[in-house]
């Protein structure tokens, strides 16, 4: 049973009168479109990022080092230990592929939200509502639900959209952008660093060929030197890779929010606010 609320008629006049020039003015279109493409470019930096971080660690993954310790010949691959890393890499990209597509159909949404006949339906039955405000008059009661039904969704059409997008913008820049930036360059810079370590080459000292007790423990010293470096790029890889897990974290968290639960609730709560500013009202009695 639809509950019947009160409310003054020049209040009501006001919000329709208010939804009648911002459905015609383009300012919230324009706002909209502004921070549509700003998360947009962010989705798409983000993305060629995750793409050239996957390209980084396969090369590091194919990277060998040749070892003779003791004399004896040993080749090891330490960019294995980048494995995990890489999975999640991938599956990150298949996040920003999903965020990337719902951009896609938010771009197409805010386009029909601007479309002249939505504009200026929204606007004649403003207006229509407005007039029926101050003069109830006769009429049917059908055709009124009818046209207040068609009213509230080309509302819907006409405003979910752009505040969804404005409303999202201004939460990302309270509260999400300082993280996004951070694990951005974070993430750059673990890449290169990634990226040296893969030309760097731990060779054995061949020196020449002649045999005797000084070339035998020049070579062994040699091994030693490449052994002990070999452990600190391992140490150092698993640092950079630590750094790239915890923060392509970070931003599926951001993306996740920004493209699909955010948009997802702000659209839900747009539609309880219509539909409790347009339920079923009494109006007051206006003193003459």
């Amino acid at each position: 049973m639809n509950k019947t609320v009160t409310i003054n008629p020049w209040l009501l006049s006001v919000v329709l009168f208010l939804v009648a020039v911002l459905s015609v003015t383009p300012f919230m279109d324009q706002r909209a479109a502004a921070d549509y493409e700003q998360l947009f470019q962010r989705a798409f930096v983000t993305f060629a990022l995750a793409r050239t971080i996957n390209g980084v660690i396969s090369v590091v993954q194919g990277t060998e080092i040749a070892l003779q310790p003791a004399g004896v010949g040993v080749t090891l691959t330490p960019g294995e230990i980048l494995d995990p890393v890489n999975d999640l890499v991938e599956r990150f990209s298949w996040v920003m592929m999903g965020a990337t597509i719902s951009l896609g159909v938010q771009n197409v949404l805010l386009d029909v939200s601007a479309w002249w006949v939505i504009q200026a339906l929204v606007t004649l039955l403003a207006a229509w509502l407005l007039i029926r405000v101050w003069y109830p008059g006769q009429g049917s009661d059908v055709t009124r639900a009818i046209l207040k039904r068609v009213f509230l969704l080309v509302l819907f059409i006409r405003f979910a959209v752009p505040v969804m997008l404005i409303a999202n913008d201004l939460l990302y820049q309270q509260f999400l952008e300082e993280r996004f930036q951070q694990s951005t360059e974070i993430i750059t810079v673990a890449g290169r660093e990634l990226e040296q370590l893969s030309e760097e080459k731990s060779t054995d000292n061949t020196g020449d060929d002649e045999t005797g007790m000084l070339n035998a423990i020049t070579r062994a010293w040699s091994s030693t030197v490449d052994t002990v470096d070999l452990s600190g790029r391992i140490q150092r890889m698993q640092a950079q890779a630590a750094q790239v897990i915890e923060h392509i974290i970070q931003l599926s968290v951001v993306f996740i929010l920004q493209t699909a639960l955010l948009p997802v609730a702000f659209l839900w709560f747009f539609v309880q606010v219509v539909k409790r500013l347009f339920r079923p009202v009494k109006l007051k009695a206006v003193p003459e």
